[in-house]
């Protein structure tokens, strides 16, 4: 199979990486990756544009000085702890929508914990149609295959799964108390942080597959974020008042959520009850949740072991699937 030049680029990556103490001569370089020098030389200056800082000097070569924070799958795959997440892992520096090549992915039978990345999306997508902003360099933006073997009706389980790993590895790299809100945001002091999107195949008694849309605010500025978002969403830098890293928190997030997702295929959203109680921002609260032309007012109970949100009303407990919620 023909490489493209951005697999020669990962490739190159790595290999100045495990030499980063000496020069690489273009030969050595070319031989080790089986290309041409002149792919070579394009691929060190395409590096160079996405911020890798490449040292050369006439007759020695190359050495790799400093990479940038990007998302690329030897980076990923090099402190990666896990069984089935990322273990394949397709990157892209600027794609549509993560999801939707997932989606392409998975009917061209995909094995599951595949990850696609991007450094940036045009066109994000989030809940009920709507766009997520995902500007280059700043965020995590990435879908996973999963293929899990669940009736459907618990799939909406796998959107709490995802923003309780998303929450427990935020808090763990950077002591924010992040939280979740039913049935698939991430919040810091009440703003989105980072959002869920489930798209599945199914038929009636089993699932195919479901792609798990993960999109996470995380080195934003206040000025990078839309004037219209500015009220509603947030990052962790703004938050913390430092950037972090990306690749540290993708990695601990899909060691979390495999966790979380194994556990979750045997016994359900049972074993999270606890900390579903200590990270959610909505039980024990007055909500009113809005679907279709109908809508609930009463207090959000308990999310139960399929995911979906237990509202208690005047006219009895009512199960409720998906919807806005709103904290009255």
């Amino acid at each position: 199979m023909k490489r493209t030049l951005q697999t020669v680029e990962e490739e190159l990556v790595a290999v100045l990486e495990k030499n980063s103490r000496r020069f690489l001569t273009t030969k050595d370089v070319s031989l080790k990756l089986r290309v041409h020098p002149y792919v070579v030389y394009q691929a060190v200056r395409e590096l160079r544009r996405w911020g890798f800082h490449i040292q050369s000097e006439r007759g020695k070569g190359y050495r790799l000085v400093e990479s940038p924070d990007l998302i690329l799958p030897a980076k990923i795959k090099k402190n990666l702890r896990t069984k089935v997440f990322g273990k394949k892992v397709y990157s892209y520096r600027k794609v549509g929508s993560t999801n939707l090549l997932g989606l392409r992915l998975a009917e061209t039978n995909a094995e599951e914990g595949t990850l696609i990345v991007a450094e940036e999306q045009t066109k994000g997508k989030g809940r009920m149609g709507r766009s997520w902003y995902s500007p280059p360099g700043l965020g995590l933006w990435m879908s996973l295959i999963l293929r899990p073997d669940i009736p459907p009706f618990k799939a909406p389980g796998l959107s709490i799964c995802a923003g309780l790993a998303l929450a427990q590895a935020i808090r763990e790299m950077t002591g924010i108390e992040a939280k979740i809100k039913w049935p698939n945001d991430c919040l810091i002091d009440g703003k989105k942080v980072g959002g869920i999107l489930l798209e599945l195949s199914a038929e009636l008694d089993r699932i195919d597959f479901v792609i798990v849309g993960i999109g996470v605010n995380v080195n934003h500025s206040a000025n990078d974020l839309p004037k219209h978002l500015a009220h509603t969403a947030t990052s962790i830098r703004i938050q913390l008042g430092k950037p972090v890293s990306r690749l540290a928190l993708s990695n601990l997030f899909l060691e979390k959520f495999e966790k979380i997702y194994l556990d979750f295929k045997k016994n359900g959203l049972c074993s999270q009850k606890e900390t579903i109680q200590n990270l959610s921002s909505l039980l024990g609260k007055k909500v009113t949740v809005k679907f279709g032309k109908e809508r609930i007012e009463g207090t959000a109970q308990e999310i139960d072991e399929s995911g979906s949100l237990l509202i208690k009303t005047k006219r009895g407990q009512r199960v409720v699937t998906a919807g806005e919620v709103t904290v009255l």
